[in-house]
């Protein structure tokens, strides 16, 4: 049986309107001409696919089974025309970036708006995503670039150093942990913590590391990002670990102090992953060049 994306639209349209008038009103067709490409789809499968009845059409078991898949095909052609309209109005090409929480809060705003000046006929869509998804999706091909915090070994993806992440321990002014200059994990466990989401790598990190001193993390509440997790430790909720970055500009307006968290795995290697560069796209070698060499400008 082959289909076209002419009869796929009108037997949509007859299926969300219950009606073959209402659908060639919502089509701009002539009705006859509907009933025509449904009758024609019907004998092209050997199945009824409407009920027929005064007040209109109701769908048939293969009626909805068909029309589950015209929507996928009918979104997917949408899909399709959006991707080459970029062409159309001067982009030239397309890089998909996925990233975690660190990386887009503090680094990617400033490094792809520095990219796109000198390129700005390359479109890149960027997508937040947690370590394990980020490796997961450059692995499958879902996405041409990542960056990380790796947890397991990269199986075959290239890798280079894009920014070291340093590690802070956040809290309310005034709170006694503030006295200190730096600060160990050990001497934070007494306190309740808010903390990321379970399966985050930095909420991984604090876990094991919890784990390998004996002693439980106190686990208080979980927030969604990095501005709710401030937030609430602002508000004497708990302390909190964050990047650097995601702190110093907040200190003064939201009421925290930070501290050094004087740990070798508080500084994370952040890593640019993609396939082996031999295998990539023009497009996506540049950026990806991009934002190795921001590794060396950062020094």
């Amino acid at each position: 049986m082959k289909y076209d994306i002419q009869t796929l639209k009108a037997f949509h349209a007859v299926a969300r309107e219950g009606s073959i008038a209402r659908a060639a009103e919502k089509t701009h067709l002539v009705a006859s001409a509907i009933s025509k490409r449904i009758a024609d789809l019907e004998a092209g499968t050997g199945t009824e696919l409407l009920y027929r009845h005064r007040r209109g059409v109701t769908l048939t078991l293969a009626g909805a089974e068909l029309l589950r898949h015209a929507e996928r095909v009918l979104q997917e052609l949408a899909s399709l025309d959006g991707a080459l309209s970029n062409y159309a109005n001067g982009v030239k090409g397309q890089v998909r970036l996925v990233a975690n929480t660190s990386a887009v809060v503090q680094f990617l705003p400033y490094d792809l708006s520095g990219f796109l000046k000198n390129h700005p006929t390359i479109k890149i869509d960027l997508e937040e995503h947690t370590s394990d998804e980020v490796q997961r999706m450059v692995t499958a091909g879902e996405a041409d670039l990542g960056i990380l915090a790796p947890q397991r070994p990269l199986d075959g993806l290239d890798g280079c150093l894009y920014r070291v992440d340093q590690l802070m321990v956040i809290m309310p002014r005034g709170h006694p942990l503030a006295r200190r200059k730096t600060l160990r994990f050990a001497q934070t466990l007494a306190y309740d913590y808010v903390g990321l989401p379970r399966g985050t790598s930095l909420s991984n990190v604090m876990a094991k590391a919890a784990a390998d001193l004996n002693q439980p993390l106190k686990l208080r509440i979980q927030a969604t990002s990095f501005d709710g997790l401030r937030r609430m430790a602002a508000q004497g909720l708990g302390i909190g670990i964050l990047p650097k970055g995601s702190v110093e500009a907040f200190l003064d307006t939201e009421g925290l102090e930070a501290r050094v968290l004087d740990e070798a795995w508080a500084h994370r290697d952040l890593v640019l992953i993609s396939r082996p560069a031999s295998e990539l796209p023009k497009l996506t070698r540049l950026l990806r060049n991009h934002l190795a060499g921001q590794a060396q400008a950062s020094v």
